[in-house]
């Protein structure tokens, strides 16, 4: 049971990564493939209450662009079922993932 939980959580968090992405207006003079990770805190609804850097990608642009991005994408896409919410999301960003 913990494996599937996880499995949907995984799916679940797969959406919410696309829809930021899809939000994301990379800077120009982006290079390579830096990672950006947030923490996100969300309520059940998807509205995004925070959006943290917890490690920078060494290019603010990109930083601030994934940060714009997550606000933007506000409601977030819930999971399945109820059960399966998670309020506090770690989410890892590479512009060419």
């Amino acid at each position: 049971a913990a494996a599937s939980r996880q499995s949907a959580i995984a799916g679940w968090t797969d959406k919410i990564r696309a829809k930021i992405r899809g939000n994301i207006v990379l800077p120009p003079d982006l290079k390579g493939n830096p990672e950006a990770i947030f923490d996100v805190v969300q309520l059940p609804t998807g509205e995004v209450l925070e959006a943290k850097l917890r490690k920078s990608s060494g290019h603010r642009g990109y930083d601030e662009a994934v940060e714009r991005a997550i606000r933007k994408s506000s409601p977030l896409p819930k999971p399945e079922r109820a059960e399966d919410f998670v309020r506090n999301l770690e989410l890892k960003f590479r512009p060419q993932d």
